[in-house]
């Protein structure tokens, strides 16, 4: 099955019509990912505008890290209303499988996930370190979605859905960690309509079971690397949230070697012969009939 599957791989790579197909759809490819890009950025750079009109000069971290979620909460909870349960209206191959951060910040589809997403995001633009949490509720992970992000080396927990933030009882934001060690203290400070099942009871940064064999054996080699404590911190999903990046790198990688490999067979077929090759061929094919002509007139004479 292999065989015959890399024999109709190889015989269609040796088709330069196919190559020349491939190289058009790749290049087409190439430029939709980067204008997809490009007006990505371009709408999370304006809801950055948009923030640092309200941050002053006598804001800390703490409070521009709470104006940036308050700002999110906002834009999210007014699509929330009109995109709610439209699930399947909104299904097709940008949200199925692209699944840029545009579709969350435009719909707010996924609930927790799409808050989620699209603060980590925009705390992105602003440099800060994030990562994704998977809180376990009910003794079951990722029931809901919430952000962490790293100031001054220490990790802060946001819920944008709740536009929530925990303040410390000698002031500062609170971490996970100290909200799960004092669970009665923090749990004063909910908003209303808080789900009370979300007690911060636990949390993962990445689900690697999410695809069998490769996950699991690749969080075995970060183990061995990293160490376990370490690599267990690792949120792989803060790296997947600018795609239509991923996707130009992917197909630029994919787009060079077959470009170059259709080149060569394109020049090895001839198609685009030196001129001065033509030029020498048609020098020699006259200077071959001037002396063609001279020996003719030689024996006449």
């Amino acid at each position: 099955m292999f065989r015959r599957l890399f024999r109709w791989i190889r015989r269609f790579f040796a088709s330069l019509y196919f190559l020349c197909f491939f190289n058009g759809f790749l290049l087409a490819s190439l430029f939709y990912f980067k204008i997809e890009s490009n007006y990505e950025n371009n709408l999370f750079k304006v809801i950055q505008k948009s923030i640092d009109r309200r941050i002053d000069d006598n804001d800390n971290k703490d409070s521009v890290l709470v104006k940036i979620m308050e700002t999110c909460s906002t834009i999210m909870g007014n699509r929330s209303k009109v995109f709610a349960n439209s699930t399947q209206d909104l299904e097709g191959i940008k949200t199925d499988f692209f699944h840029p951060a545009t579709v969350d910040l435009m719909t707010a589809n996924g609930a927790c996930g799409s808050y989620s997403f699209v603060l980590a995001r925009i705390l992105q633009n602003y440099h800060f370190p994030v990562r994704i949490d998977q809180m376990k509720a009910n003794g079951n992970y990722a029931s809901h979605n919430i952000i962490e992000v790293n100031v001054n080396g220490k990790w802060i927990v946001l819920d944008p859905l709740y536009d929530l933030c925990f303040v410390r009882p000698g002031g500062g934001l609170a971490s996970f960690d100290n909200v799960k060690a004092n669970w009665p203290y923090y749990s004063q400070q909910l908003p209303k309509g808080y789900d009370t099942s979300y007690r911060y009871e636990d949390v993962r940064y990445t689900n690697w079971e999410k695809i069998p064999v490769i996950m699991p054996a690749f969080k075995k080699i970060l183990d061995l690397i990293l160490g376990k404590k370490k690599s267990d911190t690792i949120s792989l999903r803060v790296h997947f949230l600018r795609m239509y990046d991923l996707y130009f790198y992917i197909t630029l990688f994919l787009f060079i070697p077959i470009a170059i490999l259709t080149i060569r067979k394109v020049l090895q077929r001839g198609f685009f012969p030196l001129p001065k090759m033509k030029t020498l061929q048609k020098r020699g094919v006259m200077h071959g009939n001037v002396k063609t002509s001279f020996e003719n007139v030689k024996e006449t004479l």
